[in-house]
């Protein structure tokens, strides 16, 4: 049995991950004890209230997920580099869709901003690595000088690893759109339930928060604290349709203060409210299956037609292609 080498940008990939996995983890490691170090030259140590807090401060900081804790350190300071985007027009698109996005691993903008540089440093040494082989062979293949083809490499992934994280983020916040309209009506009809069971407004919204789940149900609770801190409640509810920007969110909300301030029955309003998103969800739901036919036109034409050509057709091709044969073979002997 001959063993074969596994190819060099296969093994230049592995050592890559190698490395960067480990210098995740010797990070993460870093941030937890500088964090405990400063917290004990802060605190006294020998404190009960002191020793409280550290341990609710450990339990939430070993609560947060495997990433959080390791690059999230490393995404804040090299976000810090880029703090003057912070402010321009870009700085507070990027603001808003985070926002939109309900902060996908508790990422703010500097944070944001690092994990984007943190892309393009990655995706450039691998870039560097991989142009070693793919650029003499592009080269002789497209027949231009090596000198270009590798800037343009080069430049395909910068690209690549700077806006990689803008394309993540945005499907993020189409999956978590899609996620609050689904669970609109379900929530509004929760509301309904505990009003017309004689409970406050505030307070149905407080037990649908408690027993439903998701993005939605983290913007109420988010509207709940808000007002427990003193803010108003338009204001807590416009705020939340302004995060989120979805219209669906913007006509409930808009419906909620009206009601409010016309003295009509919330009740009945949700109600209506919850029939219209359903009436809405369903109508999407058509849309969506209507767009079926030509979605699945391209997956047929170029997987499950192929095969049915060889299929059906193979057999034919391979009888007249006998019968071809034995016809030359009788035309040669004659």
């Amino acid at each position: 049995m001959q063993f074969t080498a596994p190819s060099p940008l296969l093994l230049v990939i592995v050592w890559v991950g190698f490395i960067v996995c480990f210098g995740a983890l010797m990070l993460g490691q870093y941030a937890h004890s500088t964090f405990m170090k400063r917290m004990a030259q802060t605190v006294r140590p020998d404190d009960e209230l002191t020793r409280e807090v550290l341990d609710e401060r450990k339990e939430e900081e070993m609560g947060r997920s495997l990433i959080e804790r390791s690059l999230g350190p490393t995404f804040s300071k090299m976000g810090k580099s880029a703090a003057r985007q912070i402010k321009t027009a870009q700085g507070t698109q990027l603001r808003d869709m985070l926002e939109q996005a309900g902060h996908p691993l508790g990422m703010g903008i500097t944070e944001f901003l690092g994990f984007k540089t943190f892309c393009l440093v990655v995706l450039l040494v691998i870039g560097v690595f991989a142009a070693v082989f793919a650029v003499p062979y592009l080269s002789a293949l497209m027949n231009f000088p090596s000198p270009l083809i590798y800037a343009i490499w080069l430049l395909v992934f910068a690209f690549i690893g700077y806006s990689g994280p803008t394309f993540w983020l945005r499907r993020v916040i189409n999956k978590r759109i899609k996620k609050i309209r689904k669970a609109m009506a379900d929530v509004v009809d929760l509301i309904v339930l505990g009003i017309e069971a004689g409970l406050g407004f505030d307070s149905a919204v407080g037990k649908t928060v408690e027993k439903t789940k998701g993005p939605l149900t983290d913007e109420l609770r988010r509207v709940l604290a808000e007002v427990n801190v003193g803010r108003s409640q338009g204001e807590a509810f416009k705020d939340m349709a302004q995060r989120v920007r979805m219209n669906d969110l913007t006509l409930l909300v808009a419906a909620i203060d009206q009601a409010m301030r016309m003295g009509v029955g919330l009740g009945a309003a949700l109600r209506l409210q919850a029939t219209e998103i359903r009436e809405k969800r369903m109508a999407y739901v058509r849309e969506q299956a209507g767009k079926l036919p030509v979605k699945m036109m391209l997956p047929l034409v170029l997987c499950i037609f192929p095969a049915l050509f060889i299929v059906i057709l193979g057999p034919a091709a391979c009888q007249m292609h006998e019968m071809a044969a034995r016809g030359e073979l009788s035309m040669f002997n004659q």
